[in-house]
Parts: C-alpha cells; sequence; structure tokens
C-alpha cells in the first residue's frame, strides 16, 4: 500500500531550489533547497535544508543572531568553519554552531560533490534566524581573507 501525500511530509524532489541566493551575500555556487520552515509546513522554532556543494563551492561566513545550527554530511569532505576554527567534515558526521557564531563552509575538492543536510534550531525561517554577513557588520573578512 502506498502512503499518501501528507502536508507535514515535504517532498525534497518536488521542492525548487532557492535561486535568489545571491554569490554576493555568500552562496557561492551552492544548490540549495529548503525543507521544513514555516512556509513549507508551518514550522516556527524548526528549519532543515539539503545543500549540494559542487566542487569549489561554498557557503561563505556568516551568522545566525537567532538560532543554532547544525550540518550533517551526507556525500563528501568539507571544511566547516566555526569561529576561527576550521573543522573537516567527512561523511557521517555533524557540526554544531552556537547562535550568533561566524561559521561558513566550503567544498575544497577539485573533483568530489558534497552534500549536506543542515537546520536551524530556534527559527522556522531565514528571516527569522537572521543573517548577517561580515560586511553587513563593518568587517572585511571571508573564508578567503583567512588563507582557507
Amino acid at each position: 500500500m502506498p502512503f499518501a501525500r501528507h502536508p507535514l511530509k515535504p517532498v525534497m524532489d518536488e521542492l525548487p531550489s532557492d535561486d535568489s541566493l545571491t554569490e554576493e551575500r555568500g552562496w557561492i555556487d551552492m544548490d540549495v533547497k529548503w525543507l521544513i520552515t514555516n512556509e513549507t509546513v508551518g514550522s516556527t522554532k524548526t528549519v532543515v535544508g539539503r545543500t549540494v556543494f559542487p566542487p569549489g563551492a561554498m557557503h561563505d561566513l556568516h551568522r545566525h543572531p537567532n538560532a543554532e545550527e547544525w550540518e550533517y554530511v551526507l556525500k563528501g569532505t568539507g571544511v566547516k568553519h566555526v569561529g576561527q576554527d576550521a573543522i573537516e567534515v567527512k561523511a557521517g558526521e555533524i557540526v554544531f554552531v552556537p547562535a550568533d557564531e561566524y561559521h561558513a563552509l566550503e567544498n575544497p575538492s577539485a573533483t568530489e560533490t558534497l552534500v549536506t543536510i543542515w537546520g536551524y534550531c530556534g527559527a522556522g525561517s531565514l528571516e527569522d534566524a537572521g543573517y548577517f554577513t561580515p560586511a553587513d557588520d563593518g568587517i572585511a573578512d571571508s573564508v578567503a581573507d583567512r588563507g582557507a
């Protein structure tokens, strides 16, 4: 017996990739899908997304003042920057980011794709979580500036 569709069960293949995310705001060559948000399922304190990082792609430094974040690697290897730390992550590993801490994720591979599932706790959308880059805070900082 096939399971019926349900409004609390988003289907990833039917959700669009977010084409509003720009390189100027730190979203560099990423394919992002918002799975659980206030828009998709009515959540108020949870966001879950999936991101595909082709070789060389990255989500540059940013912070969320109103939400904690976690990122779980499904495929590939990446470098998760949290504060001043650069943490290598690979398939099967998860990293936690405290609220309001600058963080980033990059795929340094020239050949391998990085795929992650990630989420915010404490907010139901990116807008609720808040999204600030170092430039928003008057700081000239990026992963490239740190020599990563």
